[in-house]
């Protein structure tokens, strides 16, 4: 039972941390910021007003353009190396109290923990850049597709250490 809280607990804090980023944005630094702000009735009369679209500029500038992925999207991504990471250390473990690796394709690879860390943190970083390369075209799919990997990595994650718990 601790092992799937831990589990839940490390998804809950990669969505957590992945969100946070955005909201560090919106924080008051300053303690004259806490004021109410009054404005002059008439504030918009001396704002300029565009006239034809050939006063708009061609390009955003730099700092209204977006760059990167999504915060939903990097949460997800930090979720996939996190359960990479985690299937890792379950299978580890459940290896130091005795287990047997079930899966043929596998057998090979964990032998050697350096070959298996190595594959892991292939597989986790390619699946990052097929979904970047997928949300790119259709961001729901490659939200979709990141959650079912997780969940299925969870399930096996929360196998792994029944398994090494049981064999202790």
């Amino acid at each position: 039972m601790p092992r799937r809280l831990f589990v839940a607990a490390a998804m809950m804090l990669s969505l957590i941390a992945g969100s946070a980023r955005d909201a560090r944005g919106q924080e008051l630094t300053s303690p004259q910021l806490d004021q109410t702000l009054t404005l002059p009735a008439n504030i918009f009369a001396s704002m300029p007003t565009l006239s034809n679209a050939e006063q708009l500029p061609a390009q955003l500038p730099a700092a209204m353009r977006r760059s990167g992925p999504s915060a939903m999207m990097t949460s997800l991504y930090v979720s996939t190396a996190t359960m990479q990471a985690l299937d890792v250390h379950s299978t580890l473990k459940a290896f130091s109290t005795g287990a047997v690796e079930a899966n043929p394709l596998m057998t090979g690879v964990t032998k050697n923990p350096a070959a298996f860390i190595a594959l892991k943190a292939g597989v986790a970083a390619s699946t990052i850049m097929a979904a970047r390369q997928m949300a790119k075209h259709n961001k729901v799919a490659a939200v979709v597709t990141l959650v079912a990997v997780n969940s299925v990595y969870a399930m096996v994650v929360s196998h792994n250490y029944r398994v090494a718990n049981s064999l202790r």
